[in-house]
């Protein structure tokens, strides 16, 4: 049986610039996504995170430059549901980080459907 697609939004591959802040600020990375949809981010980042851990985090959005728009910032929170590799491992140069968005305000989920959509090709 072939894999089951079990993702509810659209997600692309987005390079965007973010910031994540681990639970009881226990400290701040400035990482890149790698993909991104309305319900969650992949990214990658030199420290391991383990599975369950809730982070903070702030995607900024680039210009539109074909309409002039100034970039924006969405913020919301949400929990680390896949690291690989799954533990940390000495001489991993980097993790990979797939979360899932928590808490979103509407607007910032707004913001980021409109920019998800706007990079699709129909």
């Amino acid at each position: 049986m072939g894999h089951v697609e079990r993702r509810g939004a659209v997600r692309i591959p987005a390079k965007l610039a973010m910031e994540i802040r681990l639970g009881d600020d226990e400290g701040r990375a400035k990482v890149h996504s790698l993909n991104v949809s309305a319900n969650g981010v992949y990214f990658k980042t030199p420290r391991f995170i383990p599975v369950l851990t809730r982070l903070d985090i702030t995607l900024d959005l680039p210009v539109d430059s074909e309409d002039d728009v100034p970039g924006e910032t969405v913020v919301c929170s949400g929990v680390v549901v896949r690291t690989v590799p799954e533990l940390e491992t000495p001489g991993v140069p980097e993790y990979e980080i797939a979360c899932y968005f928590t808490s979103i305000d509407e607007a910032d989920r707004d913001t980021l459907e409109a920019y998800i959509l706007k990079q699709v090709a129909f």
